[in-house]
């Protein structure tokens, strides 16, 4: 975070879990003749509720009201989250990981999200995370987080695909793995806050907060804000570990980002 260099023992002094909503006749007929009415023994009664579920099964009514078979597919992240809810505020149930199989139940609805099986679990999932293979929608491949500590770049990916560039201040420690380096090591966001936030250690503003390193309180956030959220001067500077964005670069990757994305820091 920029600011004098001073000990984090202050931390974000707002750090909610607190994702984006993602933004979503009377048929007339004539009369049939009466028929006479078949006789159908116990037998017969069990054979036709056989063929009937043997047809059903495969099939599960979708958000529309219309009956389609489901599919298997796998996981196509390293971790990702089974909600209640198909949008970031649903609680998670549980999480699954690269490929494990489930079970697509409908979708996708509204910002792509399917219904999915896992083990003991119904819930919902990510379609951009699942592995649909061009059963249901398609996929770019596992979207992720590059720092690049040697350009001082930020680059988001899609599988091998760069989908947008940012330059960043980063820590001024320029050690591997130093408390106040832009550390080394593959990470996952495990938190998002896009509101305007106090931090004590930067004594300014940020907003669009996606923390990545919890042991050095290291996330992407904008650049040092005044209460208003305008730049202050020297915001763009140094920090002390995290990654610091101009504001649209910033809530460009906010959008882009999902709790338990992957984040690789290298030089």
């Amino acid at each position: 975070m920029v600011g004098d260099v001073e000990s984090k023992n202050s931390r974000l002094s707002s750090r909610l879990d607190a994702d984006r909503p993602v933004k979503y006749p009377r048929l007339g007929i004539r009369a049939l003749p009466r028929l006479g009415r078949p006789r159908v023994t116990g037998a017969r009664l069990m054979v036709l509720a056989l063929a009937v579920a043997a047809v059903m099964l495969p099939l599960v009514i979708d958000g529309t009201g219309n009956a389609r078979a489901s599919y298997t597919t796998t996981i196509a992240t390293d971790a990702l989250n089974l909600r209640d809810a198909p949008n970031t505020d649903g609680e998670v149930l549980t999480k699954m990981y690269w490929g494990e199989e489930v079970e697509v139940l409908d979708g996708p609805i509204d910002g792509g999200w399917y219904q999915v099986a896992y083990g003991d679990f119904t819930g919902w999932a990510f379609g951009d995370y699942l592995d649909l293979g061009g059963v249901g929608g398609g996929s770019g491949g596992e979207r992720w987080i590059d720092v690049d500590r040697s350009s001082g770049r930020v680059n988001l990916y899609e599988g091998d695909t760069l989908v947008a560039s940012y330059w960043a201040a980063m820590g001024w420690d320029q050690t591997d793995d130093g408390y106040y380096a832009t550390a080394n090591g593959t990470y996952y966001v495990f938190e998002k806050n896009a509101d305007l936030t106090w931090t004590d250690y930067g004594k300014a503003y940020i907003a669009d907060w996606v923390g990545f390193d919890p042991d050095r309180a290291n996330g992407f956030h904008s650049w040092s804000l005044d209460k208003n959220g305008y730049l202050l001067p020297g915001g763009d500077g140094p920090t002390g570990g995290c990654v610091a964005l101009e504001p649209s670069a910033a809530d460009a990757l906010y959008d882009f980002a999902e709790i338990g994305m992957r984040v690789e820091v290298h030089w």
